[in-house]
């Protein structure tokens, strides 16, 4: 027959349910705020990821500016060129 003493010796080596239910609530509790952390972490990171991409994207609009005067400005300096060499075998 099972004692007290036995009882006693049972509680102490495996959880009672008491401890078993403090347990998963210890485990949910932990389980939302580590998604609530997760979650804070993971908006910081698309704010990150859509200033970068704000940041590429004003750049490449700087650089398409910049080809396109480029462009121009080698477009006006080699009509200038043709012009000369008309000018030139015409006299």
């Amino acid at each position: 027959m099972i004692t007290q003493v036995d009882v006693n010796k049972l509680k102490t080596i495996f959880a009672t349910k008491d401890e078993m239910y403090l347990g998963f609530q210890e485990l949910v509790k932990f389980i939302g705020e580590t998604k609530s952390d997760i979650m804070k972490e993971l908006n910081e990171f698309r704010s990150e990821v859509n200033d970068f991409r704000n940041e590429v994207n004003d750049f490449r609009s700087e650089m398409r500016d910049i080809n396109r005067n480029s462009q121009s400005t080698l477009n006006n300096y080699e009509a200038r060129i043709a012009h000369l060499e008309y000018v030139n075998k015409s006299s």
